[in-house]
Formats: C-alpha cells, sequence, structure tokens
C-alpha cells in the first residue's frame, strides 16, 4: 500500500497510513500504537463497557464473521472514528483485516455513529425477529451458568445474539403461538420462547403435542381447571410484568416454573418465585450438556 509518512503520521506513531482507502491487516500493536498516539483529544469519552463488549466479540472470534465499518482519520492521521474497536484490539490481542479511510475531514465526526443503530433483529431478517431475538439474547445470558440470575444479560452483543439464533433452530419452531400467548395473556415473548426452545432440547422424550396444549392453553385459557399451571400463568401476567429489581430474571422463573409443573402432570396452587431462590432450570435440559 502506499504510505503517506508526514502530515498523515503523528510524532511517535510507529505505524503510518494508507495514502487512500483501502483494506489493510492491522495488528494488535497498530491498533495499540494508532490509539495511543492518533487519538484526537476531542474525541467522545473511552467507555470501557464498550470497548469491552467488542473485546469479547473478538475473542469469540465473532467479529471476524462480520463486516465492522472501517477505521477513519482525519487530515491530520487522527482518529475520527474507530477507538473503541482498536482498543478492543489492543487487549484481545486480534489481527483483524480491515478498511482504513484517512485523510477525511475532521467535519465529518459531529455525524459518525448518529444513524440508526443495527440491532439483531435486523441481521436475522426473519418473522418474529425482535421477539427470535430476545429468546436468544435470553439463551446467550443463560448459558454462562449463573442460576442466581441473568447479570450478563444487558451486555450481551448482537454478534451473539446472531450466533445463538443460528445454534438454536428451536426458537423459530413455536414462535408463532408463542407471540400469539403474549397478545392474549401478555406473557413476554422472549423468556417464553427461551423456555420452550430448552422444552424442545429436553433430554426427556417431550412430545410435540405436549408443548403444543401448553400453547393453546397459555393463549387462550379454555377450558383449564383452578389448578392447572397454564392458568396460573395467564394470571400472573394479565395484571402486567414484574416490577422491580430482578424483574427480568422473575419473569422467566415465573415461566419456568408453570412449564415444569405442566411437563411434569401437576397441580399447583399458588405460581411464585422469591428473589432468594435460585433460577430453575427447565425440567430435562442441562445448558452444560445439551446447549452445543
Amino acid at each position: 500500500m502506499e504510505i503517506v509518512r508526514d502530515e498523515l503520521t503523528p510524532e511517535g506513531s510507529r505505524f503510518p497510513l494508507p495514502s487512500t482507502p483501502q483494506i489493510v491487516t492491522v495488528t494488535p500493536e497498530m491498533a495499540s500504537d494508532w490509539l495511543s498516539y492518533r487519538n484526537h483529544p476531542k474525541n467522545r469519552p473511552m467507555s470501557k463497557a464498550v470497548s469491552f463488549k467488542y473485546q469479547k466479540d473478538m475473542e469469540a472470534d465473532r467479529w471476524r464473521s462480520g463486516t465492522p465499518e472501517g477505521y477513519i482519520f482525519d487530515t491530520e492521521g487522527y482518529i475520527i472514528s474507530g477507538q473503541h474497536r482498536m482498543k478492543a484490539q489492543a487487549n484481545s490481542n486480534t489481527t483483524l483485516e480491515v478498511w482504513i479511510f484517512p485523510a477525511e475531514p475532521r467535519e465529518i465526526f459531529e455525524v459518525v455513529d448518529q444513524g440508526y443503530k443495527r440491532t439483531a433483529a435486523h441481521v436475522l431478517n426473519v418473522p418474529y425477529a425482535v421477539n427470535i431475538a430476545a429468546a436468544a439474547r435470553h439463551l446467550a445470558a443463560l448459558a454462562d451458568g449463573d442460576r442466581w440470575g441473568m447479570p450478563r444479560f444487558s451486555k450481551i452483543t448482537t454478534p451473539e445474539v446472531v450466533a445463538t439464533f443460528h445454534a438454536w433452530p428451536e426458537l423459530t419452531w413455536y414462535i408463532k403461538d408463542i407471540q400469539g400467548a403474549s397478545l392474549e395473556a401478555s406473557i413476554p415473548v422472549g423468556p417464553h420462547a427461551a423456555v420452550i426452545a430448552q422444552a424442545a432440547r429436553s433430554s426427556d422424550d417431550l412430545a410435540h403435542d405436549l408443548i403444543q396444549t401448553w400453547l393453546a392453553g397459555v393463549r387462550t385459557g379454555e377450558d383449564l381447571g383452578a389448578r392447572d399451571p397454564r392458568l396460573h400463568l395467564r394470571r400472573r401476567f394479565h395484571g402486567g410484568l414484574p416490577t422491580g429489581k430482578g424483574k427480568r430474571d422473575h419473569a422467566y422463573a415465573l415461566i419456568v416454573k408453570a412449564w415444569n409443573a405442566y411437563a411434569a402432570g401437576e397441580d399447583i396452587t399458588i405460581l411464585r418465585h422469591m428473589s432468594t431462590e435460585p433460577l430453575p432450570k427447565v425440567a430435562g435440559f442441562d445448558f452444560e450438556r445439551k446447549s452445543a
């Protein structure tokens, strides 16, 4: 590549930029060098959380399968866009093929990264994508193994959600009926779909008909006895989603408990989950043995 070694090489940087936009093999050393010597003082403050998300994806080899936006530099060779990815590259010791855009006017800094963020649902591009993405996020968070909750739920990245979706075809099998249960009984789709996906992959020989009758009951509420777990689940969510700290874990736990009771043919008189309880597991499913 043709290198400009003067105006595009701030003092101290060992790695000059190309003179024209092109794909460059960027090593961790280059990323660290550019971050140290080319980061403009007016760039937004570095977010450790953002760079850590990128780092985890790079370490899991998810970043290579995507098409990240390029590293953009101004006419003096200073970073306009890319500091968080460079930090992640340096910390993860990852080499990437990256588009480098040198000599861009500094003024574009005001509009870079102001667009509509691409979500996992946009990438999946399947029916009910938003809800399937939410379910995949639950599964990715649960796979961490912390059964007292899902502390990493908000930190699951888009590539991780997409990878989970591809690893879990069960997420699409019953999504239409699960969506119907949400519309009719306000049962949240994300955790519900995550539970049913695990049930479908259960080590038990669960019949397709069992999941179908479960979904028909929670969706319509018809012909349910007073002790039917499906009736209790409908009643718990008819009044709205759980509130307060741990509400996501609470909603997920209620669905698991109701499903487990129904799958075991057990009646219940009350459906509840205490914050002092660990998250219940879907009967017959073990993430360590069955998620791969």
